[in-house]
């Protein structure tokens, strides 16, 4: 089955020759992507009382930077940017550095992992909840956290809302790219 421009989509997320763009804006993509991820972790705080609920919007972010550029490394620089802006504005410090870049890291890292991994809905929104909860595990290493309802609650919310984003994302980039 292939689209309109004659691409599979099983080719959505390749990360190869199909990129849409070339480097330079795919690069500013990443870079705007970036600072939409620091300015939801900085600015948007809603009473919501669930542990990793602004995931959601995070880990989607990060997937359609993946998708639209169609870069190995996009969602890694995307946090990258996300980091180096909420350091360079001074609401992160050394430390947060890590938790911005982990869960880009771990984004790309299941999107190496073949064209299986890169075109399933499933196993998308599967690496987006995994980055997600990675992302609290590494905030409670540097000793924040939830410790009044446990770590099985927020570990597994961050999962989920993780595997939410990430999976609705895939969802709307592939339903754009069939049109």
């Amino acid at each position: 089955m292939s689209n309109v421009n004659g691409s599979s989509p099983q080719k959505i997320f390749s990360g190869s020759t199909d990129a849409a763009f070339n480097l330079s804006s795919s690069f500013g993509i990443c870079l705007v992507a970036g600072g939409l991820v620091w300015a939801v972790d900085a600015w948007l705080r809603l009473p919501l009382h669930l542990p990793g609920w602004r995931g959601l919007i995070v880990m989607a972010i990060l997937v359609a930077a993946r998708g639209v550029t169609g870069l190995p490394w996009a969602a890694t620089a995307a946090a990258c940017s996300a980091a180096v802006v909420g350091f360079a504005a001074g609401n992160i410090g050394p430390h947060s550095v890590l938790i911005y870049l982990l869960p880009g890291l771990i984004l790309d890292s299941f999107g190496m992992l073949g064209p299986a991994w890169r075109s399933s809905l499933l196993r998308i929104g599967f690496s987006a909840g995994v980055a997600n909860a990675f992302k609290f595990i590494a905030v409670l290493a540097f000793g924040a956290g939830f410790r009044g309802v446990g770590s099985l609650l927020p570990l597994s919310s961050h999962f989920l809302f993780g595997l939410v984003g990430g999976s609705l994302a895939a969802v709307l980039l592939m339903r754009a790219r069939r049109k």
